[in-house]
């Protein structure tokens, strides 16, 4: 049987091979999440937790864990500002399609008289 092209001893080996890669809280921490590679679903459960843990961290984080304070602060104000002109970008095509709607209704008031 296979599933997703691989066949047990492949996820199984697959699990392995990256459940070795982690730290050892790591590997703690996935056996607390259910982390178990014996049997088609804890196989194909425990790869979601592999994946979940192997995920990078962000940059904001990467700094954290490296004692570079100073850069996870630089890094989260920069955050912040990309978010702001996001937001600002979001109000003006707000503004801009509110003034569309309503050119549109009083184009349509006028065409029609209201009754």
């Amino acid at each position: 049987m296979n599933v997703d092209g691989m066949s047990y001893r492949q996820w199984q080996k697959r699990n392995t091979d990256t459940f070795q890669q982690l730290t050892k809280a790591q590997q703690q921490a996935a056996r607390q999440q259910g982390y178990r590679n014996v049997g088609w679903q804890q196989i194909q459960q425990s790869w979601k937790v592999l994946q979940q843990l192997m995920r990078p961290l962000s940059l904001f984080d990467a700094k954290l864990k490296k004692g570079d304070l100073s850069g996870a602060i630089g890094q989260s104000i920069l955050e912040a500002e990309q978010a702001q002109e996001v937001a600002q970008q979001g109000i003006s095509n707000l503004k801009r399609k509110h003034s569309q709607v309503q050119e549109l209704a009083e184009t349509a008031l006028n065409k029609y008289q209201l009754l």
